[in-house]
């Protein structure tokens, strides 16, 4: 199965300092339209993402949880669905597998989809989005921003916005 995963803030939404209220879910220009472009073309949608804000004591898991029902909500009123939304909690201290750029959702994701990294991709705008795409042979996106400039060579891509997905995909298949 190919797939597209996406970080989640300063990737699908926009990124606020601990996120800790569905209130402040707002999506980044392009993103419903990238997700429903995604969709037509066969691809599972799903959300990899560390909340280490949890663990920090910013917001509880049920608070996380309830943000991302209403993550999920708001896009299946725009008929987007997402297969999963996976987080890793833990402090970067605890060094878990389940933080990226560790491979225990994208295991799960292999194992419980069928999912095919050779024909799947990872979104993100963070160096560790970039390696946990790369260690595991998934194509990788980086969103540009001035706080990444230095790992944008790390990418098979580097846009400035999700307007610019479909285009990739159109120069890749011909």
């Amino acid at each position: 199965m190919k797939a597209f995963l996406f970080d989640r803030d300063g990737t699908l939404i926009v990124n606020k300092h601990y996120l800790s209220s569905p209130t402040g879910i707002r999506f980044l220009p392009c993103a419903i339209d990238t997700l429903k472009f995604l969709s037509s073309k066969g691809y599972k949608l799903f959300i990899i993402t560390n909340q280490s804000g949890v663990k920090r004591g910013h917001y509880s898991k049920s608070r996380i949880d309830e943000i991302h029902r209403e993550l999920m909500m708001r896009l299946q009123l725009e008929k987007v669905y997402i297969s999963g939304i996976l987080y890793c909690e833990h402090h970067p201290n605890e060094r878990c597998n389940c933080r990226k750029p560790g491979d225990y959702f994208l295991k799960l994701l292999v194992r419980k989809y069928d999912l095919d990294p050779s024909v799947s991709y990872f979104v993100g705008d963070r160096r560790e989005d970039i390696e946990f795409g790369k260690k595991w042979g998934l194509k990788t996106i980086l969103i540009k921003n001035p706080l990444n400039v230095e790992i944008v060579n790390l990418a098979d891509y580097a846009i400035d916005n999700l307007c610019e997905i479909p285009e990739i995909l159109n120069e890749e298949s011909s």
